[in-house]
């Protein structure tokens, strides 16, 4: 199953790795072992979309925190990235096909998950082949040029940043490609 054939999104399942009993938002995830989260995972997405229903596998990454979620920057290292915090993602796109990513609030080593080149261009779509939607969480995108550059594709729950009234003027202005725009959106509304 591919997110272009779905139009009903199922928000969940919630993966971030378990890192600080504080967090407000564990009792969605799996627990603490990449290994377990990722078998419980796939097996969840694979549920899911087996009624046609696309998964959005959240929060992508290193929700650590509910407090001060919106400025709170996780400061990590790719190895410990690589080792802990993606490999549940990673089976999510590449063993269950999870039609659907959504980015978590926090920044990642100084960028906004919802603007963040390197998690949602690089890894997940370049290196994971990823080929659904990234979303934002509620209310999670801040920057327009940052998130239409930064991989995502689609802003909830509306389109505060991802307008065609912030869209044009940056295409126009050559700091975001019409070609990406035709790329990200065409085939969702065809």
């Amino acid at each position: 199953m591919h997110a272009q054939k779905v139009r009903i999104f199922w928000l969940g399942p919630g993966v971030n790795i378990q890192r600080s009993p504080l967090n407000g938002r564990n009792f969605e995830y799996f627990g603490e072992d990449p290994f377990l989260a990722s078998r419980f995972t796939v097996a969840y997405i694979n549920g899911v979309q087996s009624q046609g229903v696309s998964a959005t596998v959240k929060h992508f990454m290193a929700n650590n925190s509910e407090f001060d979620r919106h400025n709170t920057d996780s400061i990590i290292d790719e190895r410990t990235m690589r080792e802990i915090y993606l490999p549940t993602f990673e089976a999510a796109v590449k063993e269950a096909h999870v039609g659907a990513i959504m980015n978590s609030y926090n920044l990642v080593n100084g960028s906004h998950a919802t603007q963040n080149n390197w998690m949602n261009n690089q890894v997940a779509k370049k290196e994971w082949g990823f080929d659904g939607i990234i979303m934002s969480d509620w209310t999670s995108t801040y920057d327009t040029a940052g998130a239409a550059n930064g991989g995502l594709d689609l802003e909830m729950p509306s389109a505060r940043f991802l307008n065609k009234e912030k869209l044009l003027p940056l295409i126009k202005e050559g700091k975001f490609r019409k070609v990406l725009l035709t790329t990200k959106f065409a085939e969702y509304y065809e």
